[in-house]
């Protein structure tokens, strides 16, 4: 009996291994494309319009004018259309898969392409398409999504994606809106100096491990429930945040100048396992929104002249913190119960407004000097003064730092707003402030 199962498996791995045999010699040699082969005319596209597969990686350049990759299927390689400066337009619109990338990079002038059947392909690159209005295509599965320094004024065609593990989209100036039914981001959801106007929507996403926002106007996430890394919000003119079904940061949560922004809603936010970093937002006078918040498992940071900071539900911030207020209304009592409480663990506290501080500074002595800790609090009635960080600063901050923010993505090119110096109103520099800059830098 083992005897015959053993010849029946045999058989088996046998019978499979001449079928992919079969398989991959029933391609002709016409179908595949050698190593260094560069298609530079619409004859060289013809001589595969009788391959339903394409075994290679079909690259395209030259004077071409316009292009039609006729009736090919399938591509077992990458396609990659490269600085071809003559061309106008491209379409593919029998082509169902591309095991490896899609690349359409340094088309000064193509207005146009077209990929109307595509569902599979590992990765797509639109990158320095100045002139181009339109990308169609019925993408259904793609790992990485790279949109960069087009004209598109809307990234249609990923209508039926609903997995990513990359999404970024950057430096697009004429964008004004995205719309997407992804569920689900892997790695990291990148939206950074696209048109001023640019409204992202993606009320379908569920789940993402990183998502950082700048230079966007408005924003929708309607039924975004956790980040595994963490969620920036970066010099946007954003006039409200509404993450209603968010419950879970897991490490840092930054709100950082965004001058238009005057409401926050989080109202289901109860973990945060990261820094909570809120700075030099302007309009946004109250701070409230986090009514559930009950854990910050990092630093507490936030700067600005807000009057009023509403975090009722928080028992624990594991970091230090440091709060800023150039108002003078503000009140540190809340928080100053909290620290006296042992809420506050980090070594340091401070809290200050635009009349007075509060300073606290911990330190564990030695054993053999005292086994209790020592804390050592100064109050001042002098106003805060404002310290303007340059970016030479902030960058030596991030270096001696040790914050991370894993899984973001940068973006190809950075705006001078995106560098700009960041203002924050201090009565005496604390380690803390420098943990605020590095957290700062590290999520652009």
């Amino acid at each position: 009996m083992q005897l015959h199962s053993l010849i029946a498996s045999t058989a088996l791995l046998i019978t499979s291994a001449l079928a992919a045999t079969s398989s991959s010699s029933s391609i002709p040699s016409s179908c595949t494309i050698s190593s260094h082969a560069t298609a530079t005319a619409q004859s060289d596209l013809d001589k595969y319009s009788r391959c339903d597969t394409l075994v290679g990686n079909l690259t395209i350049g030259g004077g071409l004018k316009t292009g039609a990759l006729a009736n090919v299927k399938e591509i077992n390689g990458s396609l990659t259309i490269f600085n071809a400066t003559n061309l106008t337009s491209f379409a593919a619109d029998s082509l169902e898969s591309i095991t490896d990338s899609l690349n359409l990079q340094s088309l000064t002038i193509l207005t146009s392409a077209s990929f109307g059947s595509l569902q599979s392909v590992d990765s797509i690159k639109l990158i320095t398409l100045p002139a181009i209005s339109s990308f169609t295509s019925n993408i259904k599965s793609a790992n990485n999504i790279y949109i960069s320094d087009t004209s598109l004024q809307s990234v249609d065609g990923f209508s039926a994606l609903k997995k990513v593990n990359v999404f970024n989209v950057n430096n697009n100036k004429k964008l004004t809106s995205i719309k997407s039914p992804v569920e689900t981001v892997s790695d990291s959801l990148q939206f950074s100096f696209n048109g001023n106007q640019t409204k992202i929507t993606f009320d379908d996403l569920v789940w993402a491990n990183n998502i950082s926002l700048t230079d966007v106007h408005s924003v929708s996430f309607a039924n975004l429930q956790k980040i595994n890394s963490s969620l920036g919000f970066i010099n946007n003119s954003i006039s409200s945040l509404n993450f209603t079904k968010l419950n879970t940061i897991g490490q840092t949560f930054s709100i950082v100048s965004n001058d238009y922004l005057k409401n926050l809603s989080f109202s289901n936010l109860s973990t945060i396992g990261g820094a909570l970093v809120v700075a030099n937002n302007t309009g946004l006078q109250k701070i409230g929104g986090l009514d559930n918040l009950t854990t910050i498992g990092g630093t507490l940071e936030v700067v600005g002249n807000f009057t009023s900071l509403n975090l009722d539900s928080l028992k624990s911030v594991k970091g230090g913190a440091d709060v800023e207020s150039k108002s003078s209304n503000f009140s540190c009592n809340a928080l100053k119960a909290l620290q006296k409480k042992g809420g506050i663990k980090g070594e340091s506290f401070v809290c200050k407004n635009g009349a007075s501080s509060t300073s606290v500074k911990l330190s564990s002595t030695s054993k053999s000097q005292s086994s209790q800790t020592t804390a050592k609090v100064s109050k001042s009635s002098s106003k805060a003064e404002e310290k303007k960080f340059t970016s030479g600063d902030i960058k030596a901050a991030a270096s001696a730092s040790s914050v991370s923010s894993s899984g973001a993505s940068s973006s190809s090119s950075k705006s001078s707003k995106g560098n700009a110096a960041i203002m924050a109103p201090i009565g005496q520099t604390t380690p803390l402030v420098g943990l605020l800059t590095a957290i700062i830098m590290s999520i652009m």
